[in-house]
């Protein structure tokens, strides 16, 4: 991988909670870590109007990286509303594109409106891969790669989906 891919997985693993492996296996058919980088670096420079926000944010989470903190350091860290109301707003939107396969859209409030967030499916292929599945111990509709009468036992732990010890 790329250093960007690194970061890019690297900083996911660490705000979302899921192992690197499990965001980015060695074996991956699916490769939807390809189709999200390039959405997530296009997204943000067009909603901040400034097209080194990603390239910062990266080179942030390497810099905690690279000083060994934990996941959940690096995570508050990142998270830091000292970093600035963008910064803080892109990593909260690449949590919700991991988990949900779609891309949230924040519209304020109106006279006449509370604020509210919508969301556009990035792909048909980010909607079955959505972590929200995994935390679910489910699976989208339609789309499984269960066996048939897998509901007739017990899931496996929590931790075997995230890639997390102790999850």
């Amino acid at each position: 991988m790329s250093d960007t891919m690194d970061n890019f997985i690297g900083l996911s693993a660490v705000l979302t909670g899921f192992a690197s492996s499990i965001l980015a296996p060695s074996l991956d058919p699916v490769n939807i870590k390809a189709e999200y980088l390039p959405f997530f670096t296009a997204k943000v420079a067009a909603e901040s109007g400034n097209p080194q926000l990603v390239d910062s944010i990266f080179a942030k989470y390497a810099a905690l990286a690279a000083q060994h903190l934990s996941a959940q350091q690096i995570g508050t860290a990142m998270l830091d509303p000292a970093n600035g109301a963008d910064f803080v707003l892109a990593c909260r939107k690449l949590i919700f594109m991991w988990y949900s396969g779609a891309w949230p859209t924040l519209i304020p409030a109106s006279a006449s409106a509370p604020a509210s967030t919508v969301s556009d499916l990035i792909s048909a292929k980010s909607y079955t891969c959505g972590l929200a599945w995994q935390v679910m111990q489910s699976h989208p509709m339609g789309d499984s790669n269960y066996r048939y009468g897998y509901w007739n036992s017990q899931p496996p732990a929590l931790n075997d989906y995230t890639g997390q010890k102790g999850a």
